[in-house]
């Protein structure tokens, strides 16, 4: 962990804020998060993300696509620009160096703090909005790849260790995780719309302040993806929160009165909702590699594995 004193020194010295600046830790993960305060009383979060988990390539892609968004007026928690210019700066750790960038303070509350069907609605619309202008910034030129959709096949080792005392999940989940990346490359050549997606977008990801204001955040597994995956994590977020399905289905309907799902997208929602819960585990697997084993929460292992290979044998997954 970087200390907040260097932090305050560090943004102090390299944005143009009024003084005296502080910095707090607000929480630790495979980023570490700050709250930054300057002397007028603005606040603002501090990214620093971990030399394990972000290179500097991919936090470049990432606020790249944020400053675009920008640009064209999109509600997101964006990045501040240094007196350079520059949107991130690194500092030593002794992993090598990391990443670091101070966002915009996103305004109000949790969504899953003020639930509202109508909300979701106007939240499923921004986020096809955003995948729209994804296309519009990669370019209409740009070659998709299934890499990152498959991503948990690189945390599969990390995934057998997890589960070292859960026979069925030894046996079953490199099956699924063989087929599933069989199926999406299938997908992929079938022409099933992809695009820049957040990749783990969910009810705690998007805020609303009182007057109904939505911005959408915490982009920092920005990637290639299925748009439909996209659209299915919220949809599997909302129930993994315990939340009535009707906020998941007023968010996909928004969605698709901007961007209507195409009929394989909607044949294969079942399976982008199991690969969901199949990159959870598998990644959460992964980063306890960095930040240790905590308890799960609202779902355990067991629930995980009967909602994974429940679905994964009605796909012929398993």
């Amino acid at each position: 962990m970087l200390d907040p004193a260097f932090i305050a020194a560090e943004v102090a010295r390299r944005y143009d804020l009024p003084g005296p600046v502080d910095a707090f830790l607000l929480y630790r993960g495979m980023n570490d998060v700050y709250l930054i305060k300057d002397g007028s009383g603005t606040q603002f979060a501090l990214r620093s993300w971990r030399k394990t988990w972000r290179d500097v390539d991919s936090v470049g892609y990432e606020l790249s696509f944020l400053d675009f968004l920008r640009e064209k007026g999109f509600p997101a928690s964006v990045a501040v620009a240094q007196k350079d210019g520059c949107l991130w700066f690194k500092a030593a750790a002794p992993e090598g160096d990391r990443a670091l960038a101070l966002y915009d303070w996103a305004p109000g509350c949790k969504f899953g703090e003020c639930l509202s069907e109508d909300t979701a609605h106007r939240i499923g619309a921004l986020f096809a909005e955003m995948h729209l202008l994804g296309s519009e910034w990669i370019g209409a030129d740009h070659t998709y790849s299934t890499d990152q959709a498959k991503e948990y096949s690189v945390w599969m080792p990390a995934l057998i260790d997890f589960v070292y005392d859960r026979p069925d999940d030894l046996r079953d989940y490199p099956i699924i995780a063989e087929r599933m990346a069989e199926r999406f490359d299938k997908l992929a050549a079938e022409g099933l719309p992809m695009g820049v997606c957040h990749r783990d977008f969910h009810p705690s990801n998007v805020h609303v302040n009182e007057d109904g204001q939505i911005t959408l955040l915490d982009f920092d597994a920005l990637g290639e993806d299925f748009l439909m995956q996209d659209v299915k994590n919220y949809t599997w977020g909302n129930l993994f929160y315990g939340y009535s399905p009707a906020y998941g289905e007023a968010f996909e309907a928004g969605y698709a009165s901007v961007r209507p799902f195409t009929s394989a997208e909607i044949e294969n929602q079942e399976l982008f909702l199991m690969a969901k819960a199949f990159r959870l585990v598998s990644g959460m697997a992964d980063s306890s590699r960095s930040v240790g084993r905590g308890t799960l929460r609202f779902r355990g292992l067991d629930w995980l594995g009967d909602y994974i290979k429940t679905r994964a044998r009605a796909l012929e997954l398993l």
